[in-house]
């Protein structure tokens, strides 16, 4: 299996990683992993930043974001509403990292039914925030899940890696 593409939204200011960026993005095969991790970005490049961060997490298999980069990204709002809003724009999944030992997932419902009382997605708490590397090496030994338990099952993995 190929590895993993990485992308990392706060070296998308640069044109030549832009340009480089959006071709590896549409190669198919591959997993896409964007890091929506805007903190230590200038003020003026946010709006810049959140169109990026929207545009490649149309086709991102799993978009990590922070709920520090999420107030940065999409003002004063819930962080869990910008991960849904990530959510909504593509057909992967969002990890929204709360802290340094939670997470919170939002993927497709395991079932694959629409709920009655909102969104087709479904929130799974992980009692862990996975580094960068270590979601990338789970995702690219066993490609990406989709549905809860193969979510859970990637947790484990990645804290175990």
């Amino acid at each position: 299996m190929a590895q993993p593409v990485l992308v990392e939204v706060s070296s998308l200011l640069r044109p030549d990683a832009l340009v480089a960026a959006r071709g590896l993005w549409r190669v198919p095969g591959p997993p896409r992993l964007l890091h929506a991790d805007v903190t230590g970005m200038p003020d003026t490049a946010l709006p810049w930043l959140r169109d990026l961060a929207e545009e490649f997490s149309r086709d991102a298999d799993l978009t990590v974001l922070g709920s520090a980069a999420a107030t940065r990204l999409f003002g004063p709002v819930p962080p869990l509403r910008a991960a849904r809003r990530l959510r909504a724009l593509g057909r992967g999944t969002v990890l929204l990292a709360c802290g340094p030992a939670v997470s919170i997932l939002v993927c497709d419902h395991p079932d694959g039914r629409l709920r009655a009382d909102g969104p087709a997605d479904i929130l799974i708490g992980l009692p862990f925030t996975a580094t960068l590397p270590n979601l990338q090496a789970a995702l690219g030994s066993g490609g990406v899940p989709w549905d809860a338990p193969g979510w859970l099952d990637l947790a484990e993995k990645a804290a175990a890696a």
